[in-house]
């Protein structure tokens, strides 16, 4: 097992280590193990101080612990001291998504509370992270190790649409009880792993990112070393997560480290390269096409197919490169011609042109950074023998990746998703995956070298299906 998050312990860590400033790491309370929730009361009096209206913020989804209600444990641990409002955010069905309206309805909850708890998914987290106002104490509850997002100052929030990354607030206090966990569909569970597949390709998408002087923070191996020396141990996990509550507390652990990660960089770029990018486009175009709130893909499903694929691209890349792709001038996309790819891109989710419009303004920013210079690639090309190595630590074979997430159940093919993404899509979300954002990342370099054409693109997804097929999938 992971050894047990001391924050006084992380934050003393982090300091001593050099690299330049971090920033604060404001979770102040981490209650995690079984029985966690039954310290919620007195870690709500903390935050909280004199008694008051708590808002809880959650979904419509039925949630249990130990098989009773959670609404009623939660209620029945804090009922003497505090008076609870329990708001429901979105339809019955329990899906939620973080759009303006939903947003904008729970920040008018929230306001004025004592303290807000959120009680629900990486989504309500993200909500109540929006919605919680400045001097509001927020509290977590963590009902799944499902994506990493608990524990970072950052929510996912829709814009026209399109899913930004926005920075918020870190929650004053988390409470991940493996009780609660166990108690979650194993599905949700399960995608905590596949999220944190990403360890494997963003990093070194990130590195990149830093090397090159691109939009982000600079690289830090020490917050990079947070998760990645854990990766084989996060791909033994899958097979135990619906039953052991020592496996689950392993797994929300990386999470948390994660997200912790995240936050003091001041970037997602820690944990979110391609993998994501690719995974918000098929999320967008789902939401696009009016979603399937009983039966869409969960995010972690499609982050994990998406980092094989993502692995497959860096193994092109570095072919690529080993063959003499940095011996040529860097091919700048001309601006008209992007504009016009990305307005044909997303034309196809959002006819109105907004969305485009919204994906154009943040590429703009790193085709600016990219042509500001006289040739972007000029460290790379002096370094390159070294980078290679940092990046080859980094990454992980495809093949081996996709065993590790098949084994523990997970789909290892966009069309073996519980709502199966067909050829075209997936081909669309792969090649249009660094017009969604201002991040440099692999498929930005890969297009820099002029390895990032139709065919390209098409021996990347081959590639990543052979990857599959070596991992164990039929």
């Amino acid at each position: 097992m992971l050894t047990p998050l001391d924050l006084t312990a992380l934050r003393s860590a982090l300091g001593e280590t050099g690299g330049g400033p971090l920033e604060p790491l404001d979770l102040a309370a981490l209650i995690t193990g079984p029985g966690a929730l039954d310290r919620l009361g007195d870690v709500l009096a903390d935050l909280a101080g004199a008694p008051g209206e708590v808002v809880v913020l959650a979904a419509a989804t039925p949630m249990t612990v130990r098989g009773s209600a959670l609404a009623e444990a939660v209620g029945q641990r804090v009922a003497d001291r505090f008076t609870l409002k329990w708001v429901v955010l979105g339809p019955a069905s329990g899906s939620v998504h973080a759009d303006e309206q939903t947003v904008a309805a729970a920040t008018r909850a929230a306001a004025g509370a004592r303290c807000v708890i959120t009680v629900g998914s990486g989504t309500i987290t993200d909500i109540g992270k929006a919605a919680a106002g400045a001097g509001t104490p927020l509290l977590a509850v963590q009902t799944a190790t499902s994506v990493n997002g608990y524990a970072d100052p950052f929510s996912v929030l829709l814009r026209a649409g399109v899913k930004r990354t926005t920075p918020t607030r870190w929650p004053d206090a988390l409470i991940a009880d493996t009780d609660v966990l166990l108690d979650a569909p194993a599905r949700l569970n399960l995608a905590g792993l596949g999220d944190m597949a990403a360890m494997f390709t963003a990093t070194a998408d990130w590195y990149l990112a830093a090397l090159l002087g691109a939009d982000g923070p600079p690289y830090r191996g020490d917050v990079a070393g947070l998760v990645r020396p854990h990766g084989e141990r996060m791909l033994s996990l899958g097979g135990g997560l619906a039953c052991d509550g020592g496996q689950l507390a392993d797994l929300a652990g990386l999470l948390t480290l994660s997200g912790i990660g995240m936050g003091v960089t001041g970037s997602t770029a820690p944990a979110s390269g391609m993998e994501h990018a690719v995974s918000h486009l098929l999320e967008m175009a789902a939401t696009a096409a009016g979603g399937t709130p009983n039966g869409a893909n969960l995010h972690g499903e499609q982050v994990g197919v998406a980092s094989i694929t993502a692995a497959a691209t860096w193994a092109h890349v570095r072919e690529r490169i080993a063959a003499g792709g940095l011996d040529q001038a860097a091919r700048l996309p001309d601006p008209d011609a992007v504009s016009a790819r990305i307005g044909a891109a997303f034309a196809r989710l959002d006819p109105s042109g907004a969305m485009a419009a919204e994906c154009l303004a943040d590429y703009a920013v790193k085709i600016r950074l990219l042509s500001s210079g006289a040739d972007p690639l000029v460290t790379l090309r002096a370094t390159w023998a070294d980078c290679d190595a940092t990046i080859g630590r980094l990454l992980t074979d495809p093949g081996k990746l996709a065993a590790g997430l098949h084994s523990a159940g997970l789909p290892v093919r966009f069309d073996d998703l519980p709502v199966p993404v067909d050829d075209d899509e997936a081909r669309w979300a792969v090649a249009s995956c660094a017009l969604q954002r201002r991040r440099f990342g692999v498929a930005d370099l890969a297009m820099l070298i002029g390895a990032w054409e139709a065919d390209d693109v098409d021996a990347v997804l081959a590639a990543a299906r052979a990857a599959a097929a070596a991992g164990g999938a039929s």
